[in-house]
């Protein structure tokens, strides 16, 4: 996803517009304004939405359910309901949202993946 447009919306909130290269799709969030922000704690190009919604890995015929955490415009965390192996490539079905990615790190039952 690519970030397209930031316009002023509020008082101290930004509307950002990414889009997705695959798709075409428009993704809209709305976030305060980042000169109003304090002091940053993290180092990411891209910040992050904590989100809990309901998504599916699909890859081939095999699917495993999962839990979309911290999503961003360039990925996202998820929490396995099992200890499942999971594929390097894969679709990501969450929210109406069908998403080409890459597994990027794991630990235990949470996984980072990156969207392509």
């Amino acid at each position: 996803m690519t970030l397209q447009r930031i316009t002023p919306c509020a008082a101290n909130y930004d509307m950002l517009s990414y889009r997705c290269a695959e798709c075409a799709c428009v993704f809209i969030m709305v976030e305060p304004r980042l000169e109003e922000r304090g002091e940053v704690d993290e180092k990411r190009a891209v910040q992050r939405h904590v989100v809990t919604t309901p998504a599916t890995i699909v890859s081939g015929r095999r699917t495993i359910a999962c839990t979309m955490h911290d999503v961003s415009a360039t990925g996202a965390s998820l929490r396995l309901v099992r200890g499942l192996r999971i594929p390097k490539q894969f679709t990501l079905t969450a929210a109406g949202s069908t998403l080409s990615c890459r597994t990027v790190w794991r630990r235990g039952r949470e996984v980072g993946i990156a969207f392509q």
